[in-house]
């Protein structure tokens, strides 16, 4: 797991100098176009609640109910916890020293802070990671379908943040790997503790 983590921190940090290149900003814009061409008033809704799904409140919402599954408590509320506290506090301080900007005049919504790397998708990256992780090892013949949907939710979060204009896809994508990898890592020194 720490070398998962390590490549996906490695990973992370090759994007995040890369966002700034000229080919990425296109690629950047040009997936923007694409996906708010999508834009329809029933898939807003959907949008609107992944994206609040990804907010704190709805961060903490999710860790509660996990919590009142027997096992998830120590197995997934715990190290998903950690893992959360340490990547938002580091994404934290990237989105003030790379000052990023948003989409301009695509947005659906408003948000007022840098956007790399996305906070959704780091948090969504590190909670449904550890859902993942935590699931696999307590229920194994659920383990398929807790992953998966645990895939699913964090997807349409990321993926809800460029549809609401409000992020690039490098955003998010820097959000997953950077979540991920803080989350590996978590996980891993947690395996030896």
């Amino acid at each position: 797991m720490a070398i998962a983590g390590i490549l996906c921190l490695m990973l992370f940090a090759v994007l995040a100098f890369g966002i700034r290149q000229p080919a990425v900003e296109r690629l950047d814009s040009q997936v923007t176009e694409k996906v708010v061409s999508l834009r329809r008033p029933a898939i807003n809704k959907v949008m609107f609640f992944f994206t609040q799904l990804g907010r704190f409140s709805g961060v903490v919402v999710v860790m509660i109910a996990l919590a009142l599954i027997p096992g998830f408590w120590w197995k997934v509320v715990r190290p998903a916890g950690i893992a959360l506290t340490i990547s938002w506090w580091l994404a934290f301080a990237m989105k003030r020293g790379m000052k990023r900007p948003r989409p301009e005049g695509k947005r659906l919504i408003e948000e007022t802070d840098h956007s790399f790397p996305s906070f959704h998708a780091t948090c969504s990256a590190a909670l449904y990671l550890s859902l993942a992780l935590g699931s696999w090892a307590l229920y194994p013949q659920l383990a398929f379908l807790l992953v998966a949907a645990a895939v699913t939710i964090a997807g349409l979060i990321g993926f809800s943040r460029i549809y609401l204009g409000v992020h690039f896809l490098t955003d998010v994508l820097g959000g997953w790997l950077f979540g991920s990898g803080v989350t590996l890592l978590v996980w891993a020194v947690l395996a030896h503790v």
